[in-house]
């Protein structure tokens, strides 16, 4: 029931809810004038944040996934795919009703309803998606991961499932419709990191340090792990678990 309702929260819905959010939390911090810090962190961990794109959620789950291999090489990366699996297993599956499903080779069948992903290791580009959300539909080369290290990030050798496992994870929010947050027009000047990628058109809350989402983020990619706005964001979109 709840992911149904998620899928059919329309965008108005949406910001209507984000604004009365804002409103409760600001009504509670008024209240709360003479707080801790300690529960004032608590506060601000419960408000909504992210950047988004609302036009290109997924509208049925689960999401196809597949993978864009000849037979040598979807035998040869057996683990590293794995890796890749668990981590978003892990993040946005434990912590959303976003589910997934495959991960087998690609066919060529026209109505493939899913992400294809490509492994290169190109030191230009990087790992990548070829934009937000829907947008990825059947897209050859619509997510590119790396399993080698050897072009891009060669600090990544000797710890591949470590960076395997961060990098699927930041990429499968890409592909469930979620940008950049250092995109956000509200990034704070402490945030050097260029915007970079599909910008959002839905700022949610305050900007969050903590995303999976936030090249600032001082912890790469967040290792791996969803913040607690992450999570509230995903099930804004995607529903509870």
């Amino acid at each position: 029931m709840a992911i149904e309702a998620g899928k059919k929260m329309t965008r108005f819905g949406l910001g209507i809810f984000a604004l009365l959010l804002g409103m409760l939390l600001s009504a509670c911090s008024g209240s709360d004038s003479g707080a801790d810090t300690a529960n004032a962190s608590a506060q601000d961990r419960t408000t909504v944040k992210g950047y988004a794109l609302s036009t290109v959620m997924w509208k049925q789950v689960p999401i196809g996934v597949c993978w864009d291999m000849s037979n040598a090489d979807f035998a040869t990366y057996t683990t590293q795919r794995n890796w890749s699996r668990l981590a978003v297993e892990a993040s946005w599956e434990a912590h959303s009703g976003a589910t997934f499903t495959g991960w087998q080779q690609c066919t060529n069948d026209p109505n493939y309803y899913g992400i294809r992903i490509s492994i290169d290791d190109n030191a230009a580009n990087g790992p990548h998606t070829q934009g937000l959300g829907t947008n990825l539909n059947n897209v050859v080369g619509g997510m590119v991961l790396d399993f080698t290290f050897r072009n891009w990030s060669p600090s990544c050798a000797g710890r591949e499932e470590y960076c395997i496992r961060n990098v699927a994870a930041h990429e499968f929010g890409h592909a469930l419709g979620f940008a950049h947050e250092q995109n956000r027009p509200d990034t704070p000047s402490t945030c050097n990191e260029p915007a970079q990628g599909t910008y959002g058109d839905m700022v949610i809350g305050a900007w969050d340090l903590a995303s999976i989402m936030n090249y600032c983020n001082p912890d790469w990619n967040g290792n791996g792990q969803l913040s607690a706005t992450d999570i509230v964001m995903a099930q804004m979109f995607y529903g509870a678990r």
